[in-house]
């Protein structure tokens, strides 16, 4: 059953972060295909209106030039495929949705409650998860909460970039500091600042993809990366390792100069990998994740460990560390899918016998 399954591949959507979940969608599909799977392609535009692109993977990497006259376009993703919606009504027989849309609206638990509204298996994180960990700084203190180690930081929302609020983080953080939008991936919006001026101007920056700014102390470190596959429970890879090519792995680094070093597996003593794998599944457990996460982590030179993020929708580009840390450990592209949608269905079985749902 797992192995006929048809999937549906989401992608583009409204965020920063569209190209990069074309590109996504493009592996994940051919992958899928080459499994023998079935798969129903359906794009969103930056505007939010759904395309049918399933005779179009060949130029899912163009997707912005759409919609073309001859493709059918939606506000409602039923609408586009003739038969989609006979499609996600067909019970045990139904689809998974594999929702590659990366960042805000897709990754954040909005997609995700159309779904569970609609009854439909997918692909990923649910709703609390996804919003959670989508909010670097919301994730941050559940992380805190459950004893689990993370860099220092401060938030900054609209009408509070102040003189006062900015001598308080420069205080309590110290230079260099990172600024990020607190809702978003990629290294989309980040700064690496050195001074007051280009903090405010950082900032300002984030704001213009998010109402919050999170401001992080600067770690001075190795960045380590695990994928974990699982719902109740979770497989940890082993830790591969980001050396960028810039001053920190921004969003050129990682998808336009292709000059950064991923090494698979990381350098690490058996000792510094088992507590890595070990502080993942905290992480992987303290936010309530199912399906599939990324957690990047940082190394110290002391030998301390730091949680970064937990990524739930992680890249499947070619130059993606989740996928490559899965082929690493034996589990190729076609069968990390199965798995996936093994994962999506088996957690749809279980929610759909609790008693609420009766």
């Amino acid at each position: 059953m797992g192995e006929a399954r048809d999937l549906v591949v989401m992608f583009g959507g409204p965020s920063a972060e569209h190209e990069v979940s074309c590109v996504s969608a493009y592996h994940v599909t051919s992958g899928s295909r080459r499994g023998g799977r079935r798969v129903i392609l359906v794009g969103l535009t930056h505007d939010t209106r759904w395309v049918d692109m399933s005779a179009s993977l060949e130029t899912m990497e163009e997707f912005d030039a759409f919609p073309s006259p001859d493709v059918v376009v939606a506000e409602d993703p039923t609408k586009v495929l003739p038969d989609l919606g006979a499609h996600l009504s067909r019970g045990a027989d139904a689809p998974v949705i594999f929702p590659l849309l990366h960042g805000p609206f897709g990754e954040d638990g909005v997609a995700q409650g159309h779904f569970e509204a609609l009854g439909i298996p997918y692909v990923g994180a649910g709703v609390l998860s996804s919003a959670l960990c989508m909010d670097k700084a919301v994730a941050k203190s559940v992380l805190r909460d459950h004893g689990l180690p993370v860099a220092a930081w401060r938030v900054l929302r609209r009408s509070e970039l102040t003189t006062s609020a900015l001598e308080e983080v420069i205080g309590a953080l110290g230079f260099p500091v990172f600024v990020k939008p607190a809702n978003l991936g990629s290294s989309i919006g980040v700064s690496k600042v050195t001074t007051t001026e280009e903090l405010r101007d950082a900032v300002e920056l984030a704001w213009e993809f998010d109402d919050y700014a999170i401001l992080e102390e600067f770690v001075d470190g190795r960045e380590v990366e695990l994928a974990a596959l699982g719902n109740q429970n979770v497989q940890v890879t082993v830790a591969g390792e980001v050396i960028a090519s810039r001053e920190f792995y921004d969003y050129e680094d990682k998808y336009e100069l292709g000059a950064a070093k991923i090494i698979v597996p990381a350098e690490l003593s058996p000792a510094d990998m088992a507590r890595a794998q070990e502080l993942a599944t905290g992480a992987y457990a303290a936010l309530r994740v199912e399906g599939l996460a990324r957690i990047d982590l940082f190394m110290t030179p002391d030998g301390s460990l730091l949680i970064n993020e937990v990524n739930t929708m992680p890249g499947f580009t070619p130059i993606s560390m989740f996928p490559m840390l899965w082929q690493h450990s034996g589990l190729p592209l076609p069968a990390l899918i199965d798995e996936l949608v093994t994962l999506a269905m088996e957690r749809h079985v279980r929610r759909r016998g609790l008693r609420k749902f009766r």
